[in-house]
């Protein structure tokens, strides 16, 4: 069955446009489009985090766990995913905390676990930077801790990165067996990082045929350590009557974007350079490339279609977000239902 999935507004857009008319990124409209999700039957939402915008150090951005932890208490169904960065906390803060938020959300708690790829934020903090494949190790690690301290008391680690003394987490998770953790990257240290230790891949949007390949090439990792790895895809969607409109918003979508490209990246991350930006797409992590542009049925049989190779998980964007969530909860939705893919959360005994 489909899951839907969006992507907080957490830098305002997801279109990475400094126009003000864009630009929502406060926790008022993230409520409200939560409040929007779980009355169409989204199952999660994805906090990305930052501690400032990278797009505009002077434009608004959300915190991440802070707001987390708002949406807990004032949600029913939702499962809340914050991202977070090794770089910036530690694991045995970030277990404590997702613990706490798990308590309060009654086992609606995971966590999308991002290595690492801005490196002028950690700069501006005074926090060394890693290279690309010490932050895999470090994320390992990070993993590491986080599972034995939600599944074990007096839990010790010694490692390169962190060291970890007879820690007990009371209470523990609501969650059986732990937490749900998401993983990205498309390098080849994040999918076997990701087939070790994630319960679910996160792939950058792209095309079904392409994302096909990149699922059979990542789920013999999985199958090496007796898992079975499930697969989520990011996607940017527009939905309109016809797909001339479609295409027509698109065009104005993308001549709102921002065109330069964000300070302080590393070279390395492969996702910086193939899917974070391109040229003529909208959105982030792929975006538009996934094909979610077009007619309420062709954006349905695009959904079906990736669920057809194994992708179960849909994260969402869109612009403007209320708005076009409700035209999708309104007309891509019923569709869905109809064809015996997705039913509402909230109704499914078997999620």
């Amino acid at each position: 069955m489909i899951r839907l999935g969006f992507w907080a507004p957490v830098y305002g857009n997801w279109i990475f446009s400094k126009h003000p008319d864009t630009h929502n990124a406060s926790f008022e409209y993230t409520r409200q489009l939560t409040a929007l999700a779980e009355k169409i039957g989204f199952a999660t939402t994805l906090l990305a985090e930052h501690t400032f915008n990278p797009f505009d150090a002077e434009k608004d951005q959300l915190e991440t766990w802070t707001s987390t932890a708002g949406l807990a208490t004032i949600t029913q169904h939702i499962e809340l995913m914050p991202a977070v960065r090794p770089t910036f906390k530690h694991p045995v803060l970030v277990a404590k905390m997702a613990s706490n938020i798990d308590q309060m959300s009654n086992g609606r708690m995971s966590i999308n676990l991002v290595s690492g790829w801005w490196q002028k934020e950690s700069d501006a903090m005074g926090l060394p930077s890693l290279a690309h494949d010490d932050r895999y190790q470090r994320s390992e690690e990070y993993l590491t801790i986080l599972k034995g301290l939600w599944t074990q008391p007096h839990f010790s680690f010694a490692g390169q990165y962190y060291q970890v003394s007879d820690v007990t987490l009371a209470p523990p998770p609501v969650r059986h067996p732990h937490p749900k953790i998401y993983l990205g990257g498309e390098s080849d240290l994040a999918q076997r990082l990701a087939a070790r230790f994630a319960d679910e891949y996160l792939i950058n949007g792209r095309p079904v045929e392409k994302t096909q390949e990149l699922i059979e090439h990542v789920r013999p990792y999985s199958a090496e350590y007796g898992r079975d790895l499930q697969f989520g895809i990011s996607a940017f969607v527009i939905c309109r009557d016809t797909e001339e409109e479609a295409l027509a918003e698109h065009a104005r979508l993308h001549a709102l974007r921002a065109e330069e490209m964000i300070e302080g990246v590393d070279p390395k991350v492969v996702m910086i350079r193939t899917y974070a930006y391109r040229p003529g797409a909208v959105g982030s992590n792929g975006g538009t490339d996934a094909g979610l542009v077009g007619t309420p049925q062709q954006i349905a049989d695009r959904l079906k279609a990736f669920l057809n190779i194994g992708v179960t998980t849909f994260l969402l964007q869109f612009h403007p977000m209320l708005e076009e969530m409700q035209r999708f909860g309104e007309q891509v939705v019923p569709l869905l239902e109809q064809a015996g893919v997705w039913k509402h959360p909230a109704h499914d005994e078997t999620r």
